[in-house]
């Protein structure tokens, strides 16, 4: 998911619970975290190449950038062929917030291969870094920081965290509304604002390919799509919704629950 842009850093791509490729390859991945500075340079070469097969205005000086700025990233295999096919970078990250101190984790560029769509391998990967994070402070809250300049990076969060803002279904808390606001007033201070909840570029961006995040009339029926496009209605240009989402010690479960009952539709 700046994620899936840098993206963003958002982002957009097809992660789990996101029914929309219907090749066969789209469970053919097995992901792996290592840390940046382990990567070598045809990795990081393979990762640019990724980036820009999946975005326009991509600048390799400011790929580089996020990626040196991040800690670890989630490496996407095929499993055939043992090559790349995909990556997320994340950040460690600490704000202080009112009278206490918040930890989570920031996601920076993220990106699939086409052909491989709809599996579920980044999510797996990155629930099992969440969990092991969150284990080390079980009592303490874990927040996942995201931006998402498409829908398929938003319903990744949305489709798979049960506490996650905004949403359509109710107002953000005021206290969560806090923690966004802290977080992305100090990531983004030119270009975050407060009012609308997104991160507007200043000029060219970096953005989706048109030809893959397409927003149908059909996808509209979707509340979440729906909801996403009425609070970005310029993420086509590179306008980034500000998200959190809580990693909670029930998620392994809530995840597990949720694709068995998906396996019986």
């Amino acid at each position: 998911m700046q994620n899936i842009n840098s993206a963003q850093e958002s982002g957009s791509i097809t992660l789990p619970g996101i029914r929309l490729a219907t090749g066969t390859t789209r469970n053919q991945l097995f992901g792996k975290v290592r840390s940046v500075s382990s990567l070598k340079s045809p990795e990081i070469q393979r990762m640019y190449q990724l980036m820009q097969g999946t975005y326009d205005n991509v600048s390799e000086e400011q790929f580089h950038a996020d990626l040196n700025a991040k800690d670890d990233v989630i490496l996407l295999y095929e499993i055939k062929t043992k090559t790349l096919q995909g990556f997320s970078t994340l950040k460690n990250v600490q704000l202080s917030c009112s009278d206490r101190v918040v930890e989570g984790i920031f996601s920076g560029d993220t990106v699939i291969s086409k052909h491989f769509w709809g599996g579920n391998a980044l999510g797996k990967t990155f629930l099992k870094y969440l969990w092991l994070k969150k284990m080390r402070s079980p009592h303490k809250p874990l927040y996942w920081f995201l931006i998402s300049k498409g829908y398929k990076t938003y319903l990744l969060m949305a489709n798979n965290f049960s506490t996650h803002y905004p949403r359509y279904e109710r107002p953000t808390p005021a206290l969560v509304q806090e923690i966004i606001d802290t977080f992305y007033k100090k990531k983004y201070p030119a270009f975050y604002n407060m009012e609308t909840g997104l991160v507007v570029p200043k000029g060219p961006s970096c953005s989706v390919k048109e030809n893959l995040a397409q927003i149908s009339d059909s996808l509209l029926m979707n509340p979440r799509i729906d909801f996403f496009v009425r609070k970005n209605p310029n993420w086509n240009c590179g306008v980034e919704l500000a998200c959190i989402a809580e990693m909670t010690l029930l998620m392994p479960l809530y995840y597990s629950i949720k694709k068995f009952f998906k396996g019986l539709k």
